[in-house]
């Protein structure tokens, strides 16, 4: 039997995410691409909805120790760990609220407004109050980043759960079983899907494919909802793209991330899209980790990378990346690294470690 999606999310079983179409620098620079002259995000007012655990948002705040980041969302257990994580960390500048959008009333406007992995899990209602609500708190120059799962994608991917859900019914099985009972009889297509779903993994699955409520919309629905709420459109919140629903039909789109502005505001001179450029990060004499990271790897989560992409590290390596507090030398390390992960080769794995920028 299917449990309601609010059973399944307060079970606390969705894992921990950063998001990188949702990084507010990315963001800021396609913004002024379009001619927006967003805020700096150092010194930002920043606002997720439906932040979780805070993973992304507390990534946020600690690269941006000037910015002004707040959480919102509707599990008392997320937040309460959002909270504990925030501590542990020393971060003082993010704050988390537990609540409905519906209900939220914050002081004061934000200059980008992130909700991401919100849109196509909650009801028409609160999606017209999200939307509205973002018309009304965004900033003069601000910006608003909304995913979503777009219906044309999705339309294929939802027979492909109709018959994996008769294959569970039948055989009594997790969805992960069922999945792999199905790739032996698939098509070329659906197998594609299928090998999709199985590397989302169980976790991820059960509240994203095989969850109670994934209301794909169109990119065409979604302007008109934003429209309506008095926003306007600028394009993908990475890339700058725009598309419509007849390139989604033919690529099969399935998730978009755009990025909305007031409608009212007027639109400056564009300019490029900055690349993004690899740093030559190197291996410190004593590795250190920021108190951010440091409590991920204490607490067994997923690091992220000044990208804002995630990164999981095996137990006996998360064991070594535990002690870079900044105590122990290079050759401490090593010898430490021998004792509780002997097979890791240490050297290359500190640069791999360094090269992805955990010690900046």
């Amino acid at each position: 039997m299917q449990r309601a999606f609010a059973e399944l999310y307060q079970a606390e079983v969705y894992p921990p995410m950063s998001h990188p179409s949702a990084d507010p620098a990315v963001i800021a620079g396609v913004a002024r691409f379009f001619g927006v002259g967003v805020s700096k995000v150092e010194r930002a007012r920043i606002l997720e909805i439906g932040c979780g655990t805070g993973h992304h948002l507390l990534s946020v705040a600690s690269c941006w120790p000037s910015a002004e980041c707040v959480g919102l969302d509707v599990s008392r257990k997320y937040i309460a760990r959002a909270k504990n994580l925030a501590r542990q960390a020393g971060l003082k500048n993010v704050s988390f609220n537990e609540g409905s959008i519906l209900e939220f009333e914050p002081e004061g406007e934000f200059d980008f407004i992130i909700a991401h992995g919100v849109f196509s899990w909650v009801s028409n209602e609160v999606k017209v109050g999200m939307m509205d609500f973002i018309g009304k708190r965004l900033s003069k120059d601000g910006i608003a980043v909304v995913s979503f799962n777009v219906v044309a994608g999705w339309r294929e991917r939802m027979l492909v759960v109709e018959k994996v859900r008769a294959i569970q019914e039948a055989g009594g099985v997790d969805e992960m079983t069922a999945l792999a009972v199905f790739k032996t009889v698939a098509s070329d297509r659906e197998s594609e899907i299928v090998d999709d779903m199985l590397a989302k993994g169980e976790e991820v699955l059960a509240c994203d494919d095989f969850g109670p409520m994934t209301d794909a919309w169109s990119l065409g629905a979604m302007l008109k909802l934003a429209e309506l709420s008095d926003l306007r459109w600028l394009g993908d919140s990475v890339t700058g793209a725009r598309g419509d629903d007849a390139a989604d039909e033919k690529c099969k789109t399935t998730f978009r991330s755009e990025m909305f502005c007031r409608s009212d505001l007027l639109l400056g001179e564009s300019m490029p899209i900055p690349e993004q450029v690899d740093e030559n990060f190197k291996v410190p004499n004593f590795p250190k980790l920021n108190s951010w990271r440091l409590v991920c790897a204490r607490e067994c989560l997923p690091l992220v990378d000044p990208k804002l992409k995630s990164c999981v590290f095996p137990f006996s390596q998360i064991k070594v990346l535990s002690a870079m507090d900044g105590s122990r030398s290079l050759m401490d390390l090593a010898d430490y690294s021998r004792e509780v992960s002997p097979e890791l080769d240490f050297l290359p794995w500190l640069k791999y470690v360094a090269e992805r920028g955990f010690f900046s």
